[in-house]
């Protein structure tokens, strides 16, 4: 992977992510970390009678022709009209260094598959970029750390859209992600991840986090 100064991170997204989910690494950048806005979403942590599906941890179901989508599946797109952003997503494992085995494409999206799917009733969705390459430029979440709170984020899965709404936005220190972050327990949310903060010795400081509410899912 070409490494720069934004893309640089992708080594320290967690130490929440070693404790609670085996480890997910990352990396943005900026002068300065972007200030806290808006209250994150609640958790509301279920019972063990309605506890989630556990995460996905082998091969992850396509949604060929002919195929009805699940209320799980696979999310493919996320757009953010207020950015201009129409990225595709790709399932991204986790490599024996810990490290998230995201798209080196910085137009594509990662989402951690141990982390909830869309239209689940329960977890966080979790998806991460790259903000851009020096082989390639801006990426998809370039402008992530000025994304509005009010914001609409529209995620495909199968032959749905499910609509999110940009409720908060937190930077954290590298390798201090919430342990929260990867509970699949939790009332339904999304979250997106990239980089920020100052960079020394190839790596960003900071995290930076929008945080996401559902509002509801329509078909295609």
């Amino acid at each position: 992977m070409t490494v720069n100064r934004r893309l640089a991170g992708w080594t320290a997204l967690a130490a929440g992510l070693l404790t609670v989910a085996g480890g997910v690494l990352l990396g943005v950048e900026s002068s300065r970390p972007p200030a806290a806005v808006g209250p994150p979403p609640a958790l509301r942590l279920s019972t063990p009678s309605e506890a989630a599906p556990g995460p996905v941890s082998g091969p992850v179901p396509g949604n060929g022709p002919g195929k009805s989508a699940s209320a799980w599946a696979v999310p493919t797109r996320v757009t953010i009209g207020a950015l201009r952003v129409d990225a595709p997503v790709d399932p991204a494992g986790v490599r024996p260094d810990r490290s998230l085995a995201v798209p080196e494409d910085p137009d594509r999206l990662g989402w951690w598959i141990g982390s909830a799917a869309p239209g689940t009733p329960k977890g966080t969705v979790l998806l991460a970029g790259h903000v851009d390459t020096a082989r390639d430029g801006a990426g998809a979440l370039f402008r992530l750390e000025r994304l509005s709170m009010g914001a609409r984020i529209d995620v495909r899965a199968g032959d749905r859209v499910i609509t999110y709404r940009a409720v908060a936005r937190r930077s954290y220190v590298k390798q201090r992600l919430p342990a929260d972050l990867y509970r699949t327990d939790s009332s339904p949310r999304l979250v997106l991840i990239t980089c920020g903060g100052t960079f020394h010795n190839g790596v960003y400081s900071h995290n930076v986090v929008v945080y996401a509410e559902p509002l509801g899912t329509g078909n295609m």
